[in-house]
């Protein structure tokens, strides 16, 4: 990215130009002084609206921001960015928002010739385009993540939005009475903030700190708090000290910072979707890295330290309490490389010095971990030669290893409908194809839960070249690559096939020779839907899975 062309403290000769002097007008007109103008211009990215949950409590934070800046000597200007809800409508909208918003921030910071940025944001492809934005972009950057969502009791038990979908098919099968249903409904999303579960929302919050984009403690404080509002205005003081001394955001999502917060999702049984979403934060900064080899290596050398929902009984409040994102770092400070430069103008071994891990029940230790092997596998075989990923610590331990026939639907509403209707039965492998970048793309959250909430949980696997929840449970393997509208073996699958997959030796095969794969392969009618409008523009655009799905694959000039 091109350097801005600011000319802050400049000669008056250099300054006759249409440019500054234009700018000069209407500042005035707006009500700034020359004193104003000679101030360094800060954005203040707020994805704040009115329709959902996530960010509809974040004009008081960038108001913090805001604050906190004007109190170091810079001058903030507010602008706006899309985001939008995976739980509230969104469908195939919602991954292709992530590359818009990045376009957005993009536009913003170079055309305005800003100085420098604090990105506010909270949901599951928000806080991943903050960060791929700010590699792109390139200048002074802080991320604020608006936080998580109280979890709330339901007959003394924890419960929150990923309950929904199960209910609903207990409901359908007669074990759950309406009543029930909507006394779960009344109180699984009880305030603001992202969804109270170790989603992607608060994944990628989590690997933001790690990475050393947002201030200690942002990603495990309520978004309904004073001490929110009191680190946002921090954020505001710390870009200025950013600017000041030209630390930018290349110099801190470096390879290190990459494979950090792989690591941490490994520790944490974080997301599968930062599966797409850490490679394209590479991607942006310049970083040509095999995030997928990364990923297979951490799931062998990082094991599981926290059950955080669906991992296990806890929520964000519980992890907070036990010292949040410092002492677990702290914890698994042997698997990382620590002494990356931060936003707080420190190394990431400075910010976490004195964290204490105040329940190891909920932050386990490495020589007591929750599970020996990380929350996210990779499989690869003759089906996925790229690999598909499953969040094994939410897998059932009789499903790490199974066999069965194929069902094949290239619609997930097919697959629920199919699920209803009694055609899908125990040991089978439904698959879900046609679902990837370059064909939706979709996601099959609604099926898995569906099938979360059924007599089959147990007795069934999915495979889908789409995304997932970050808070999928269950023998789920997704984002199969390559893709089937690649041409990739999935578009060879047929019903009856028979397939087997061994979590442990991290193995995903279809029972057929190699030469009628090839042979169905070539000969299959590939099932692309031609998109309208922004989705066309994706579609033609978007680049590999491996790469992060971005738009661009290389910023280098």
């Amino acid at each position: 990215m091109s350097e801005n062309k600011r000319m802050i403290n400049s000669d008056l000769e250099d300054r006759m130009t249409l440019d500054w002097q234009g700018t000069r007008a209407f500042f005035y007109g707006m009500g700034y002084n020359d004193a104003d103008i000679e101030k360094p211009r800060v954005g203040i990215m707020n994805t704040w609206n009115e329709i959902n949950p996530g960010h509809i409590h974040q004009q008081p934070l960038a108001q913090a921001v805001r604050e906190g800046i004007i109190e170091k000597g810079g001058l903030p200007f507010l602008f706006y960015g899309v985001n939008l809800c995976d739980c509230v409508g969104g469908g195939d909208y919602v991954l292709p928002s992530r590359d818009l918003l990045v376009n957005e921030i993009e536009l913003n910071a170079m055309a305005h010739h800003l100085d420098a940025m604090v990105l506010i944001g909270t949901c599951d492809k928000v806080v991943p385009a903050m960060l791929m934005a700010a590699g792109r972009v390139n200048i002074p950057t802080v991320i604020v993540t608006g936080g998580y969502m109280e979890t709330p009791y339901l007959d003394g038990e924890h419960v929150d939005f990923i309950d929904i979908g199960a209910s609903i098919s207990k409901v359908k099968e007669g074990k759950m009475t309406m009543e029930k249903f909507d006394e779960l409904i009344h109180v699984c999303g009880p305030c603001k903030g992202a969804c109270g579960m170790m989603g992607t929302a608060n994944t990628m919050s989590m690997l933001t700190e790690t990475m050393g984009m947002s201030l200690p403690g942002n990603s495990t404080t309520a978004a309904v708090s004073g001490k929110l509002i009191n680190l946002s205005r921090e954020a505001g003081r710390r870009v200025m000290d950013l600017w000041e001394k030209n630390i930018r955001p290349r110099d801190i999502i470096t390879e290190k910072a990459i494979t950090n917060a792989i690591r941490v999702c490994m520790a944490i049984g974080g997301s599968s979707n930062t599966i797409i979403h850490i490679p394209a934060v590479a991607t942006e900064a310049c970083l040509d890295m095999d995030c997928s080899s990364i990923y297979a290596e951490a799931s062998c050398e990082v094991p599981l330290l926290m059950g955080i929902r669906p991992n296990g009984p806890y929520c964000l409040a519980d992890f907070e309490q036990a010292g949040g994102m410092g002492a677990l770092l702290n914890e698994m400070k042997e698997k990382l490389d620590l002494t990356g430069m931060t936003v707080t103008g420190k190394t990431l071994s400075e910010n976490i010095e004195g964290a204490v891990n105040r329940n190891t029940e909920i932050i386990h230790t490495l020589d007591k971990p929750l599970d020996s092997d990380g929350g996210l596998i990779l499989c690869k075989g003759n089906l996925v030669p790229q690999g598909a990923f499953i969040k094994q610590s939410a897998v059932p331990a009789k499903l790490h290893k199974f066999r069965g026939t194929a069902k094949v639907f290239y619609d997930q509403d097919d697959a629920i409908a199919a699920l209803r209707d009694g055609r899908i039965e125990a040991g089978n492998v439904v698959f879900i194809i046609y679902q990837g970048a370059k064909a939706g793309p979709h996601t099959s959250y609604a099926f898995t839960t569906a099938l979360k909430g059924s007599h089959l949980k147990d007795d069934v696997a999915t495979v889908t070249d789409g995304r997932l929840s970050g808070a999928a449970s269950g023998a789920c393997f997704g984002y199969a690559s390559p893709e089937a509208a690649l041409r990739g073996p999935l578009c060879a699958v047929k019903d009856g096939d028979w397939v087997n997959y061994d979590i442990e030796k991290r193995e995903l095969n279809i029972e057929v020779s190699d030469e009628e794969l090839q042979k169905r392969m070539a000969e299959a009618e590939l099932r692309l839907q031609p998109k309208t409008g922004w989705l066309s523009i994706y579609q033609r655009c978007v680049g590999s899975i491996l790469k992060g799905a971005t738009l661009v694959e290389d910023h280098r000039a």
